[in-house]
């Protein structure tokens, strides 16, 4: 059998759900690798528009994951900025209202990267949900005065704590809201909600973090197009196999997590680990279906725009390894 024979025998394409692959086989047909580009759609949760750019979600990260193939791993332990050991993850309790306030996350992600060698991803954050609605309240004033005002806590009449609530930001700083209003009742609605999603979003946050770090995923916003009035973008993907068993990336995800060197079956492994801060960005693009069903028997759903996509968008393979 001549080279071009066998060179075309191991490369072949296959389709992996909804995507076809560039497959590459070893000489005895295992799987090595993989390129394929994959379909993003904002109608499906993977993409979501911020500040004008669209950005992959969190469920987009996973559906180009399933070609990266990078493996996520939960501690069973998270490490502080104190140095304090706690359960991962870690969420702390409102005393007067019982409620979750913050939520301590810590996840690994183990994969190898569009060259091949071994990259492990962590990310370490605090999703602090007071401080989110904050944040969420002093945009609502900044862009309606009749909502609160940014002010000194001691400017602050008698009148004013009737009708309404203040947050302290720095020191005697901070914004006071009319909690009458509908835009500050808004933010509250959207408080709440994460409130009772608290660990799950963390969580979620932590593992978009986790991928969109890694090589083999590190693409952050698609160009897209418009189909019946959504986003739509592709992404091309190269994923490597690997037979690393479930106690090796167990035992590498601790090694990460006490902040050791590692070296996997004489290979060693790249370590990117960050303690990361929570975003709007994060919030808005780690919504998951659940989420999305409560927004949407809050809210209603929006008519879609009537516009249609390039007809050969979604017919691109350039899958040539």
């Amino acid at each position: 059998m001549s080279q071009n024979q066998i060179a075309k025998q191991n490369n072949s394409t296959a389709i992996l759900g909804e995507t076809e692959v560039f497959i590459r086989r070893s000489a005895a047909g295992a799987i090595k690798a993989i390129k394929g580009k994959v379909n993003l759609l904002e109608s499906k949760g993977h993409l979501a528009k911020i500040q004008d750019k669209v950005m992959i979600t969190e469920a987009g990260y996973r559906e180009l994951n399933k070609i990266a193939g990078v493996s996520i791993i939960t501690p069973e332990k998270l490490t502080l900025p104190d140095g304090k050991v706690v359960v991962n993850p870690y969420p702390i309790v409102d005393p007067v209202s019982g409620t979750i306030s913050k939520v301590w996350v810590k996840k690994i992600g183990i994969g190898y990267s569009p060259i091949g060698n071994l990259v492990i991803t962590s990310s370490t954050l605090l999703y602090d949900i007071q401080m989110y609605l904050i944040q969420d309240l002093a945009k609502k004033v900044q862009y309606n005065k009749d909502a609160g005002r940014i002010c000194m806590e001691q400017t602050l009449s008698e009148e004013d704590m009737k009708r309404g609530a203040f947050f302290k930001i720095e020191g005697n700083v901070g914004v006071w809201v009319d909690l009458s209003h509908k835009d500050v009742l808004k933010a509250f609605d959207t408080f709440i909600n994460n409130k009772l999603f608290a660990e799950r979003k963390a969580q979620t946050i932590c593992e978009r973090n986790v991928l969109k770090k890694h090589p083999s995923l590190s693409t952050t916003y698609v160009e897209p197009q418009m189909l019946n009035g959504k986003h739509v973008g592709q992404v091309t993907v190269i994923g490597f196999t690997h037979d690393l068993s479930k106690d090796e990336l167990l035992e590498m995800a601790d090694q990460a997590e006490r902040g050791e060197p590692i070296k996997v079956r004489g290979e060693d492994a790249q370590i990117i680990d960050h303690y990361d801060d929570v975003t709007e960005e994060d919030i808005v693009s780690s919504t998951d279906e659940d989420e999305i069903a409560q927004q949407v028997k809050d809210e209603g759903q929006q008519p879609a725009q009537n516009q249609s996509a390039d007809p050969t968008f979604f017919n691109e393979s350039g899958v040539v390894f």
